[in-house]
């Protein structure tokens, strides 16, 4: 209870209270075969060179100053149980296995049920964790303000862009305009996204403003969920059925049911679809690569060891 004049205690424990309610995705699902004359066949987010830190352990250490280890929960494959062995005993993080690989829409709804099975009106941060990143307290600038405009109302779902330096066309794009009238000017609306275009595409949509993906978004719980219901209908349901089930029923409830999941991408099939949709855009000088590729991996690794 806070006591009447204790003006500072009452603005901590309000914040602390809206700290509760925030939880993190981190996706580690990926197989990694494109890095795998780099990695030796090691999926890219669990690889280390030299004894440093995976970038697993990267992404965790990033996010870690925003959300709790007990409100985090990673997504991994089943196969890929050796790699998270040191976390899985930890027990700080929650760990959650998908069967098999049914796309990145499926991946992303299997870490959201855990969350909303928890605490449906959460507001959830939802990353990859493969991506290198430079600036740290760039990262966390962005996503401080951008939770804050959720848990305020003003959008329910932010992407995360980054200004290109570059025409790369092996990443994805976001195409945007200006913000609504009385919205941040920091948010602008997404128009249209657009994976791994031609060069020439690349070209045209570096000089008309668009931005890189970068696959980071902040959004509320339930918001996302209306999501898939509205555009991904048989994959909600199939999800919705295990939202008040305990832990280990959940479990064995996926476990009997993935080989009945239809196959989708969480950018393609669901954010493509959707309206009203918002993107932060990071500065270039944050640093940001997705590493999908041996050689910027090899340079990633260079640059972290100068």
């Amino acid at each position: 209870m806070t006591r009447i004049g204790s003006k500072g205690r009452e603005v901590r424990e309000a914040a602390d209270g809206l700290a509760r309610e925030r939880w993190s995705i981190v996706l580690a699902a990926g197989a990694g075969r494109r890095l795998a004359s780099v990695t030796g066949g090691i999926p890219k987010q669990f690889w280390s060179a030299d004894g440093a830190s995976t970038l697993l352990d990267e992404t965790l250490d990033r996010t870690a100053p925003l959300i709790p280890a007990s409100r985090t929960v990673i997504v991994v494959d089943r196969t890929h149980a050796p790699f998270v062995r040191p976390l899985a005993e930890a027990g700080q993080h929650r760990l959650v296995y998908q069967p098999r690989d049914k796309g990145t829409a499926a991946g992303v709804l299997l870490g959201l049920t855990e969350v909303a099975a928890l605490a449906p009106d959460s507001v959830v941060l939802i990353t990859p964790s493969d991506h290198g990143i430079a600036r740290r307290d760039c990262f966390l600038a962005g996503i401080r303000q951008v939770v804050a405009h959720v848990e305020a109302g003003v959008s329910d779902i932010v992407l995360f862009g980054v200004a290109p330096s570059a025409p790369e066309s092996d990443y994805g794009w976001i195409a945007t305009r200006k913000p609504r009238r009385g919205a941040p000017q920091r948010l602008r609306q997404v128009t249209a996204f657009v994976e791994k275009p031609s060069a020439h595409v690349a070209t045209r949509m570096l000089a008309a403003g668009a931005v890189w993906n970068t696959m980071v978004l902040v959004a509320r719980a339930s918001a996302l969920l209306a999501l898939y219901r509205r555009h991904l209908p048989q994959l909600a349901d199939i999800f919705a059925r295990a939202l008040f089930f305990s832990d280990s029923d959940r479990r064995d409830y996926f476990s009997s049911r993935y080989d009945d999941l239809p196959a989708a991408d969480f950018s393609r099939d669901l954010l493509g679809r959707a309206t009203g949709l918002s993107v932060h855009t990071w500065p270039a000088s944050m640093g940001w690569s997705d590493l999908g590729t041996p050689e910027r991996l090899e340079r990633w690794r260079e640059k972290s060891n100068a």
